[in-house]
């Protein structure tokens, strides 16, 4: 996923600052920090999948500082995740919660929390969809193996299939529920 705002502030003073303690909140390492740019981001690890706070997932967010203009590019790496609506939400709030602390001075607001809070029960969901689909990979290969009589290296791969194709189907329904 990547965005990209640009926005005016009326105060610059201590802007720096500001931004990185933003950031800090949120537990995002400044990497680079020159006179006009930051750099904040996490590195992408195996575990990425399995955090259920999207915040923590590999990501890069250059922020440039020009007078009164900000800018800021947001990378956040989607590549082994579930990426459902509820994570982009939380990114989305997230840099929303981003332009009001420095346009308003306003503090992380309950949207960003409470869209953490939503995106972390929706996963409990999607990982029992998975679960139920590795259940039912697990019985069609049970049933497949007796009417065979044999065990067979095909019945293997209809676990990991099937939770992946009821998990697939699980956020594919959410995303067009919601679109309606």
């Amino acid at each position: 996923m990547e965005r990209r705002i640009r926005f005016v502030v009326s105060d610059n003073s201590q802007m720096t600052t500001r931004i990185i303690n933003y950031f800090e909140q949120f537990n995002l390492k400044l990497i680079e920090h020159t006179e006009s740019c930051l750099k904040f981001g996490h590195r992408s690890t195996i575990f990425d999948a399995w955090k259920t706070n999207p915040l923590t997932w590999g990501s890069k967010v250059s922020v440039s500082i020009s007078e009164n203009t900000i800018l800021a590019d947001f990378y956040i790496d989607t590549d082994a995740q579930m990426n459902t609506k509820e994570e982009e939400t939380v990114w989305l709030s997230f840099i929303e919660s981003f332009q009001n602390y420095l346009t308003n001075g306003a503090t992380p607001d309950s949207k960003l929390s409470s869209a953490i809070i939503n995106n972390k029960k929706s996963r409990i969901s999607y990982i029992g969809w998975a679960g139920l689909g590795a259940l039912t990979g697990g019985l069609a290969s049970f049933t497949y193996n007796k009417l065979i009589d044999t065990n067979s290296t095909f019945s293997i791969f209809l676990i990991p299939v099937l939770a992946t194709a009821f998990l697939t189907w699980r956020i594919r329904y959410a995303k067009a529920k919601t679109l309606l």
